[in-house]
């Protein structure tokens, strides 16, 4: 069994065609699969959507699917430095609410109660592969890289082995692929591997090509992951940002003009 996993697009149809298309080109592929964040923040979101329901592939719903019909609330305690960003997210929620035809949110509604996709090698559910979004509990919580490579990111441990449990210690196969967090890499945590497909657009490793894995079950060794990067076309977006001018459009055209990509901030 060899799979192609992607998963949070973020309205970013440039980088999306670019992974279809790598995609495309593969003839060893046994499926596709959609792990979730399909729209928001990014300038065409309807033609994300609409991409995405063309190539007629298994899909999971991300948190910002969900957010899309039920922003995140501003509470009254919520600190006065923290309330602008969230005033644009909730701006921004609206707006693609917005850009998205009836039939859309229809579909993305559906979307919403698809939560994991287990795909199963072998008779034996130890070999299973479970797709998720963030984790297998909810769609918010995340799972971080290895220690070595929280360390170089971030110069501290941001979550422990022990800080795991919760999330993992029931879950009975032992290989779990998600997105969410937008960094590729693979984490150990007993006899479970968790690997991070990373993301299609706002990477979080400063690194500003769009991401997918292929996952090959291989009966000696278990499933074996390949990251793959692909160049999209940034000019495209800029001027996706320019026509659509979405909330907060001016810093993310001053990103990907300055950096080349709009860096996830976790």
């Amino acid at each position: 069994m060899r799979i192609a996993l992607f998963s949070d697009v973020h309205g970013n149809l440039s980088a999306l065609e670019a992974v279809r298309q790598d995609i495309d080109k593969r003839t060893d592929l046994d499926r596709v699969i959609f792990a979730g964040d399909l729209c928001l923040f990014g300038p065409r979101p309807e033609a994300c959507l609409l991409q995405l329901r063309d190539m007629a592939i298994p899909a999971i719903a991300g948190n910002t699917d969900e957010w899309i019909r039920q922003p995140p609330p501003l509470p009254d305690d919520m600190p006065e430095a923290q309330r602008p960003a969230r005033q644009t997210l909730q701006e921004l929620c609206r707006w693609t609410e917005g850009q998205l035809s009836d039939e859309s949110l229809a579909w993305l509604d559906d979307l919403r109660d698809s939560f994991q996709i287990r795909l199963t090698p072998t008779s034996d559910p130890d070999h299973d592969l479970l797709i998720v979004h963030a984790n297998p509990h909810n769609l918010l919580d995340i799972i971080f890289p290895s220690l070595e490579r929280q360390m170089a990111l971030y110069g501290k441990v941001r979550q422990t082995d022990e800080d795991l449990a919760p999330m993992l210690q029931s879950v009975p196969t032992n290989t779990i692929a998600f997105g969410h967090l937008h960094i590729p890499g693979v984490r150990l945590w007993g006899e479970k591997k968790l690997i991070n497909v990373s993301s299609v657009s706002l990477p979080g490793d400063g690194d500003k090509r769009a991401k997918y894995a292929i996952l090959s079950w291989q009966a000696t060794a278990g499933w074996h992951v390949e990251h793959v990067y692909v160049a999209f076309d940034v000019q495209g977006e800029i001027g996706a940002f320019r026509r659509a001018k979405p909330p907060g459009w001016p810093e993310r055209v001053a990103q990907l003009e300055t950096l080349g990509y709009i860096p996830q901030v976790v």
